[in-house]
């Protein structure tokens, strides 16, 4: 019988660990001002949560993005570590996960985003362990919120998914993870409305 509440925990890493987001808007921005292209004001929202190869596939579709995926990819990182020091870590969440590794419990980093980011964002939290169970969007055929992310990072782990709980900021992450029969943490802006259970539950089981 486990001493402790969950096997594993899964994190989210964009707006959930690190305050990343506004240094992604300012990359899709700068990137598409040096295309030429206009993003709508609401572009924030449209891609909140969901992974490059969708976000791409949009702007393709209503914005006349001409660049393949890989391009794309390549011209918003080179900005992304540009502005690598805009990139704030949130406290709560990262002394929870010290505080789990102390303990002894699995954990592992499930993002929507591609592995250039995921490493440079891990960098700055001082989380980029060499053996760390990591899923990136170029890991999985169908990122969130299709179950896969989080279904492959148990598999890795070894943990049963209904004995993993997972941190999220994103109506998208949380529907991956409800979906892989996991339980969801969320953590920031909408959370509370989200009918999930909160980050702050999950933070007291590990005093």
């Amino acid at each position: 019988m486990t001493d402790h509440p969950f096997d594993a925990v899964l994190w989210d890493i964009d707006g959930t660990l690190a305050d990343s987001e506004p240094v992604h808007d300012l990359s899709f921005g700068l990137a598409a001002e040096r295309l030429g292209l206009q993003l709508p004001e609401d572009f924030h929202a449209v891609v909140l949560g969901k992974s490059e190869d969708a976000s791409h596939a949009w702007m393709t579709q209503n914005v006349g993005l001409t660049l393949n995926l890989h391009e794309w990819v390549a011209l918003r990182a080179m900005i992304y570590m540009d502005h690598l020091d805009r990139v704030w870590v949130f406290d709560a969440p990262v002394d929870l996960y010290r505080r789990v590794a102390a303990a002894g419990v699995a954990q592992g980093f499930v993002s929507n985003s591609m592995r250039p980011f995921v490493e440079a964002n891990l960098r700055v939290l001082g989380l980029n362990h060499p053996m760390a169970t990591t899923i990136t969007r170029n890991d999985v055929r169908d990122g969130k919120p299709a179950p896969e992310p989080y279904l492959r990072a148990a598999h890795l782990l070894g943990v049963a998914p209904s004995r993993v709980a997972v941190v999220e900021d994103s109506d998208t992450g949380a529907a991956a993870g409800a979906a892989a029969g996991m339980t969801v943490f969320r953590y920031g802006p909408g959370a509370e409305e989200s009918g999930l259970r909160l980050f702050d539950e999950l933070d007291r089981m590990w005093p």
